[in-house]
């Protein structure tokens, strides 16, 4: 059930940190506004109107599932011609982010929690294989990568190049906003990534949350943690991806593990 308790202050701490030029405009910025667009806005977002709401019609209101539904359309965030990258990334995130969340609190209503689960992941999942088959062969193509001779054993902390490359370059930077290595482990495949304040929590408004009392943690527990670790589940030496979300706080850690091809010249 989601919390009624008042959304913590890291939330709205979180949400009006200002940033820099870099943040607001870097290639990092650039990045996450393209692939929003593309993965979230243009092919993720379909999932409610093509899924989630025919299966609340037909369980139960229609007329009121349809009400609320363009009442929710209503508090979307325009982007407009001067925003940066990084705030038209954070609107397109931030606008399904608050939908799909309505989604799932009305969902929740009216199935046993393992239906609830299996429809929302196993939906979610289905989507990812049939629109986004490029970024997932990307993801597992960690496991490919070959160790160098030298690769130190055991957890590393990451060295200034590699933290600003980091940086530079997430490709998971567009699902959870900025976020930091903190462990890396090259020769055994292994690595833990540190998210301060996650881009689902922060980036819709508020007020303006189907529950302003509380984060959106049906989407962070479903759509986010549980289909990426459906998704990234370390079959056959692929990437694994586990998910430790510290709700009611905005920040979460991942651990991602895989299976490390030697170097045999």
């Amino acid at each position: 059930m989601t919390s009624e308790t008042t959304t913590p202050a890291s939330f709205a701490a979180a949400s009006e940190k200002p940033g820099g030029l870099l943040y607001h405009f870097g290639p990092q910025a650039w990045i996450d506004w393209f692939m929003t667009h593309q993965m979230i806005v243009k092919k993720g977002g379909l999932i409610i109107p093509y899924t989630f709401l025919p299966i609340l019609r037909m369980t139960t209101d229609g007329e009121r599932i349809d009400r609320e539904w363009a009442e929710m359309k209503t508090r979307r965030e325009s982007v407009r011609w001067f925003d940066s990258p990084r705030e038209r990334w954070r609107k397109g995130y931030g606008n399904f982010v608050r939908e799909i969340e309505w989604a799932l609190l009305e969902l929740q209503k009216h199935f046993t929690p393992a239906q609830y689960e299996d429809i929302v992941v196993g939906t979610s999942v289905a989507v990812a294989h049939e629109s986004s088959p490029g970024f997932l062969k990307m993801m597992n193509g960690m496991s490919e990568t070959k160790v160098p001779k030298n690769a130190p054993s055991g957890p590393q902390k990451p060295a200034g190049f590699q933290k600003l490359a980091f940086e530079m370059f997430n490709p998971a930077g567009f699902l959870t906003g900025p976020a930091e290595i903190t462990e890396f482990d090259a020769a055994s495949g292994s690595a833990v990534m540190e998210v301060p304040d996650c881009a689902w929590h922060i980036c819709a408004k508020q007020e303006t949350l189907p529950n302003p009392k509380a984060l959106p943690e049906q989407g962070c527990l479903l759509i986010c943690k549980g289909a990426f670790e459906a998704l990234f589940d370390g079959s056959e030496g692929g990437l694994k991806m586990e998910f430790d979300p510290h709700l009611p706080e905005t920040s979460c850690s991942v651990k991602m593990t895989w299976k490390a091809p030697q170097n045999t010249n």
